[in-house]
């Protein structure tokens, strides 16, 4: 299947990705690394990411994923779940809008409790 295909369930979501973005003073980003997603990323100290991204290429379905995240030194440590694993568009496209702002909130609370966040991995030499 060609990229576009891939893409178009996506492009029905966006003006949902928009309002939310808008609201909360955020960027969107699209398809980065060729893969058909969205995801928005804020924060310093915290990063947080929501990212919807394309799980199967046979079938259409989507993930939902959830993560905040923070590098010490040479570690990151984070906090993630997938609210949305491997459902099709019309499955959750009416709950969208709540579910970004339930996320939203979700991850500031995570970024402000960095007690929670769980070592991940050890990163290259800083």
């Amino acid at each position: 299947m060609d990229f576009n295909q891939l893409e178009k369930p996506l492009l029905e979501l966006d003006p949902i990705f928009e309002k939310f973005a808008n609201k909360h003073s955020l960027i969107i980003t699209k398809n980065q690394k060729d893969c058909p997603e969205r995801s928005i990323v804020w924060g310093t100290n915290v990063r947080c990411l929501i990212q919807l991204y394309l799980s199967s290429e046979t079938g259409g379905y989507f993930n939902l994923w959830l993560c905040a995240s923070e590098d010490k030194a040479n570690e990151r440590f984070w906090k993630h779940e997938t609210p949305i694993k491997a459902l099709k568009i019309d499955d959750f496209k009416t709950d969208l809008y709540e579910l970004l702002e339930e996320s939203f909130v979700k991850l500031n609370t995570w970024a402000n409790d960095r007690s929670t966040l769980e070592f991940a991995t050890k990163l290259g030499k800083v």
